[in-house]
């Protein structure tokens, strides 16, 4: 099975704790605009460790259903371990792929994908497979990057020799950074409406859990930028320094990318 790009490493496991926590408000306003209801089957496809399993649980109720499938053994393994501590019934984790899933045509209604589009190199094909297994009137949330806006001030080149690898580390996946600029598209060759899109953002100086959250990454990950050949190491040790630097300082600032919520409908029976 296909290793997660990003490793399922304990930094990782650290850094997508921290990235949940961060963008934790955020999350929430983008379910709260689904309005799940009680009784209802939703699946968070490459749920990760599960921390939106409980947001998703908290609205669907006891009456409900909430799958968290992900490609990691270790991920999921996590997931039944909190899962098992909550003596919940009706929430379960699966190992399995996006690509393969095995569920009943027209059983559910939202599939949730937070950072997990981008990843995937055969978008339309996911999405028309999520659309069949939809019931009709079913949505599809895709919360994910537009990849414009990712800024550290001051501004230095070393820092943008990062985010350009970091697009490209994508790409070398069959993945793209900007997959919410092509969304609505996306949706449509899938047999989906569109339905909305709204954007966000964080941003904060050094001390800040936005900036937390970016430490988290990119020191840590430029490492594998080497390995994939889209960073220098050169660049990787100028970045280092400058990165220093700024948390250091602190009047730096840093700007997430923008990442945007899209929610795409299965059509009713006409």
């Amino acid at each position: 099975m296909r290793e997660y790009v990003l490793g399922s490493s304990d930094h990782e496991l650290a850094r997508l704790r921290q990235q949940h926590d961060v963008w934790l408000d955020i999350t929430t306003r983008v379910l709260d605009g689904l309005a799940l209801e009680r009784g209802q089957r939703v699946v968070d496809l490459g749920c990760g460790p599960g921390f939106v399993l409980d947001l998703l649980r908290e609205r669907v109720g006891d009456s409900g259903e909430v799958v968290g499938i992900d490609e990691s053994e270790r991920w999921i393994r996590f997931v039944r371990e909190r899962l098992q501590e909550r003596e919940w019934t009706n929430v379960h984790g699966r190992v399995g792929r996006i690509q393969a899933l095995e569920l009943e045509e027209s059983s559910i209604d939202v599939f949730f994908l937070r950072w997990v589009l981008g990843f995937l190199p055969e978008r339309v094909a996911v999405l028309r497979s999520l659309a069949r297994f939809l019931r009709p009137g079913g949505r599809v949330c895709v919360m994910d990057y537009n990849h414009h806006g990712i800024s550290l001030f001051p501004e230095c080149d070393s820092f943008k020799n990062a985010v350009r690898a970091t697009r490209e580390l994508y790409v070398t996946r069959g993945g793209n950074t900007f997959v919410m600029g092509e969304i609505y598209g996306l949706f449509r060759a899938a047999g989906l409406e569109p339905l909305s899109l709204d954007p966000y953002l964080i941003a904060g100086s050094s001390a800040s859990p936005a900036f937390r959250w970016a430490d988290l990454f990119f020191p840590f990950h430029t490492e594998g930028m080497v390995a994939a050949g889209v960073l220098s190491e050169e660049e990787r040790a100028e970045f280092l320094v400058d990165w220093n630097r700024h948390r250091e300082d602190p009047d730096a600032m840093f700007y997430s990318p923008i990442v945007a919520a899209g929610v795409g409908r299965k059509p009713f029976a006409s």
